[in-house]
């Protein structure tokens, strides 16, 4: 078993995007913790909660998801 934990700070690189139209330089915000189980080694199953923050919202979600190595 082990845990996942990761975080994503998105940041626009550039702010004007044409036709008088502007964006945040901060994009969002990605933070996830998960366990994870090994079923082989190549094999690996993980499940976790990962939030989103953008300037005008914020959810969270579940996450499952299944990792093989070639």
């Amino acid at each position: 078993m082990y845990i996942a934990l990761n975080n994503e700070i998105f940041i626009n690189g550039q702010t004007d995007i044409g036709d008088g139209r502007t964006v945040q330089l901060f994009d969002r915000n990605r933070t996830y913790l998960g366990m994870g189980y090994n079923i082989l080694d190549n094999l690996r199953v993980q499940g976790g909660w990962m939030k989103q923050t953008t300037v005008n919202w914020s959810k969270g979600q579940a996450q499952l998801s299944l990792h093989h190595s070639f």
